[in-house]
């Protein structure tokens, strides 16, 4: 499977800039990527990163933002991280949203209602 394929996650670590070599006057925008992975062995580690090298290096790729919302209020936060903070310092005691909760059918409420007058009628 490509990488182009596969979702990772990851922290900026650092945003820059960068003169363009091509135009003195010009700019470009750099951002360093701390990628999310289980415990690597160095071994699986190197291997990573020939992949990534081979597969991204010099490619155009698209980034966009995560977000990771409050399960109680909904606020969005960029990182997990941050919306346990805001869980911990906005909402300490708390319940999350309630889910929705099925209603039962009229025909079991009706049954219940008929049950209990014939138990009252005795």
């Amino acid at each position: 499977m490509a990488i182009e394929d596969e979702k990772f996650q990851g922290v900026v670590s650092h945003v820059g800039l960068e003169r363009d070599e091509a135009e003195f006057l010009n700019f470009n925008l750099t951002l360093g990527i701390l990628v999310k992975t289980e415990k690597l062995t160095y071994n699986e580690g190197e291997r990573l990163i020939k992949k990534f090298q081979k597969e991204l290096l010099g490619k155009n790729i698209e980034l966009g933002a995560v977000a990771v919302p409050c399960p109680v209020c909904g606020k969005t936060f960029n990182t997990e991280v941050g919306m346990k903070q805001h869980l911990r310092k906005q909402h300490e005691g708390e319940e999350e949203k309630p889910k929705k909760r099925t209603r039962r059918s009229p025909a079991k409420k009706t049954q219940k209602r008929n049950g209990s007058k014939k138990a009252q009628k005795k």
